[in-house]
């Protein structure tokens, strides 16, 4: 977890958001009570103290204690948990969104950058993690890099590869309601056979469309905004109408 050269990239802009947050007096006094409970983070008078040992460490397993002392953190104020591994993990991201977008430049960065928190976040709250002693900082890069890059796989493959479903899934007349599910389920068994939907974006579009929640229960489940789940469930709907778009292999056999 070396230190980079800061730049205007969204993750840098929520770096430096986060930091700004931390400067405040009243959000310095609630991190001087929350430490003060912890065996090994007391000794870091601020968050800087904090990031700069951690960032210095290169992931040695010395860190261990204090990563654990933050997973196992109850009584910490709402979100300040998940600003310490963000900030402490910004460098790790920081080169894998570079890879992830060099490897596949179509992706935006924006969207690369709000996947790869996500991701962070839904790692921090496995049980795995919250119960791990060793190599803490190791296993969480690792998973949060696994992650990315699967979902850049994922994301790529939709310009990439070709499909076999037409705009037909969407173009279905009211009469044909029936045939209309019949197809939209073809479409999405194909979409998650082929790796272009994962089951947990299949998850969030079905609560968002047939559920008709807009992201104020979701987003907070997910550790996200309101607005910043919705704009996550547009872009995987504007995906699907994608694949819907995408002609057939006219040199492949459709499969039954």
């Amino acid at each position: 977890m070396s230190e980079r050269p800061c730049c205007r990239c969204p993750l840098c802009r929520i770096e430096r958001n986060l930091l700004a947050r931390f400067s405040d007096s009243r959000e310095q006094e609630l991190y001087r009570a929350f430490v003060s409970s912890t065996r090994s983070l007391s000794t870091f008078p601020d968050v800087p103290a904090l990031l700069a040992h951690l960032r210095a460490s290169q992931g040695d397993p010395r860190t261990d204690d204090i990563f654990r002392d933050l997973l196992e953190a109850g009584a910490a104020p709402p979100g300040l948990v998940e600003a310490f591994f963000v900030l402490a993990f910004v460098p790790v991201i920081h080169r894998t969104l570079r890879q992830v977008t060099a490897l596949q430049p179509s992706l935006p960065l924006e969207d690369a950058t709000q996947e790869a928190l996500r991701s962070l976040l839904q790692v921090l709250r496995s049980d795995e993690f919250r119960v791990r002693q060793t190599h803490i900082a190791f296993a969480i890069a690792r998973a949060v890099k696994r992650s990315l890059f699967a979902w850049a796989k994922r994301e790529g493959m939709v310009v990439a590869v070709d499909q076999q479903i037409s705009e037909d899934a969407f173009l279905v007349s009211e009469e044909e309601l029936f045939e209309q599910h019949a197809v939209l389920r073809h479409f999405l068994y194909r979409c998650i056979s082929k790796g272009l939907l994962a089951n947990d974006e299949l998850d969030l579009l079905l609560q968002f469309k047939l559920d008709g929640d807009r992201g104020e229960d979701l987003g907070d489940s997910e550790g996200i905004s309101a607005n910043a789940f919705r704009q996550r469930a547009k872009r995987l709907l504007a995906k699907l109408r994608r694949l819907a778009q995408t002609p057939p292999n006219t040199g492949e056999q459709d499969e039954e």
